[in-house]
């Protein structure tokens, strides 16, 4: 067996709140833990953390930009760092992995004991192109999930950076049970799924649903679910009809049913500058359910999809987007052919399967 890693993952974000940091985090855990390593996670939420009164005193370290000064960063930061010098002291790890740019100062810890240290990145947060610079010009290696996330970091970091792409991970055992287990008898739903803001542009699929034709919504209904500020506006969009669903967050086996049951998947997000999808492992755990998907061509959304669905041009075009879902629910060589696509690539998702690159990775700069 190789030689047992003990890893510090430091995070701003952790479950059991829903979120793709919180997946990518969890699952990381839990494989490099299947593997047999020592993990332990470091979790600080930016939004509610315990702080001293030692930590609202500025210091020039920390200082990236006037912007992390009048938005008291510092303070959040102070904290970081003091509480990964108190994990290094009782963990001892032999890698310090900052899962958020915001984690830098868990990376400066680790360097002034000359530790290894990688940084994860995902596509908004390299938007504060200030600390993204500083957080990538401390860090060994820079983590990207996609391409398309490496050539943010290429855009905001130092020449000397090193990267290594690396895709989020989810359990494919666990949804390969599920579809085994559920009966998909029958016309199956259309699912989108996500948090309700505008960026995820989830008013589109709703406006594609009720330009499909009726031979094709009949029996089927469209679920969307998740939650947030656009709920109530979304809700506006069907008023009165009794074929889309909204059943709130889901989660765990609940989510994993709804996406084996469906018949397809579509999330057309759009790009605003660096607020865009990163990945989308939402795609995924579809491809992992059997499920053929619709994406958008945005971000790290078309690497997640591939060819295992339909990645449409202009995701503002109901009728764009409805012409993808027909395809996939009218279609049999298509789907078929989509479906056979995502079962020769889904292990590459597998949770012990990203984890063992993660460990090849942090092998790499030790």
């Amino acid at each position: 067996m190789a030689e047992s890693l003990r890893v510090l993952l430091v995070t701003v974000d952790y479950p059991p709140p829903p979120g793709g940091i919180q997946t990518i985090v969890k699952n990381l855990e839990r494989g490099l833990k299947q593997l047999g390593h020592e993990v332990e996670v470091l979790h600080v939420d930016r939004g509610d953390f315990d702080w001293l009164v030692s930590d609202l005193v500025p210091r020039p370290q920390w200082y990236y930009s006037i912007d992390g000064i009048t938005s008291r960063d510092y303070i959040y930061m102070n904290a970081v760092y003091r509480r990964t010098v108190d994990a290094i002291t009782t963990f001892d790890p032999d890698i310090v992995h900052g899962m958020h740019v915001m984690d830098w100062p868990a990376i400066v810890a680790a360097r002034e004991q000359e530790i290894p240290t990688v940084l994860s990145t995902y596509a908004l947060e390299l938007g504060n192109r200030p600390l993204a610079a500083r957080a990538t010009r401390d860090v060994d290696i820079v983590h990207a999930l996609t391409e398309f996330t490496e050539s943010l970091v290429v855009n905001v970091a130092p020449d000397t950076v090193r990267t290594e792409i690396i895709p989020p991970s989810i359990d494919i055992d666990e949804y390969q049970r599920t579809v085994r287990e559920t009966n998909t008898n029958g016309r199956g739903p259309v699912v989108t799924m996500s948090r309700f803001v505008d960026r995820k542009n989830i008013e589109t699929v709703i406006k594609a649903w009720t330009q499909l034709d009726n031979d094709v919504r009949d029996g089927r209904e469209l679920v969307v679910a998740g939650d947030g500020t656009n709920r109530e506006e979304l809700e506006q969009l069907v008023f009165g009809r009794d074929d889309v669903r909204f059943p709130g967050w889901v989660n765990g086996e609940e989510k994993r049913k709804l996406l084996a049951e469906a018949d397809a998947f579509a999330m057309v997000p759009h790009r605003d500058g660096y607020d865009v999808e990163g990945f989308g492992i939402v795609y995924i755990e579809a491809q992992a359910a059997e499920t053929p998907v619709v994406g958008s061509k945005h971000g790290g959304a078309p690497e997640a999809i591939d060819d295992a669905g339909i990645v449409v041009d202009d995701e503002d075009d109901p009728e764009t987007v409805a012409d993808a879902l027909r395809t996939l629910l009218v279609d049999e060589t298509v789907r078929t052919t989509k479906l056979s696509n995502a079962a020769d690539r889904i292990r590459d998702f597998d949770i012990s399967t990203v984890a063992e690159s993660h460990v090849e990775m942090y092998n790499s700069v030790r």
